[in-house]
């Protein structure tokens, strides 16, 4: 997380838990209003991740050891 990002995830922290829900409604409202068209190449990526998740080769985790990882 870059420092801008950092800095606004902080004072979203001291809002209210509605200002949050208000502020998260605005925030996917603007990525909702980009069209995000993936490449070929993406596509293909995703398709041979998938394939080996299917095939075991590679380990998930769930959200919450995701996030936690994220936010160390």
């Amino acid at each position: 997380m870059n420092e801008r990002v950092r800095h606004i995830a902080d004072q979203a922290r001291k809002l209210t838990p509605e200002e949050r829900a208000e502020l998260l409604d605005a925030l996917s409202e603007m990525v909702e209003d980009e069209v995000f068209e993936p490449s070929a190449e993406l596509l293909e990526e995703c398709e041979r991740r998938w394939q080996a998740y299917e095939r075991g080769e590679v380990k998930s985790y769930s959200w919450e050891e995701v996030r936690a990882r994220i936010w160390k």
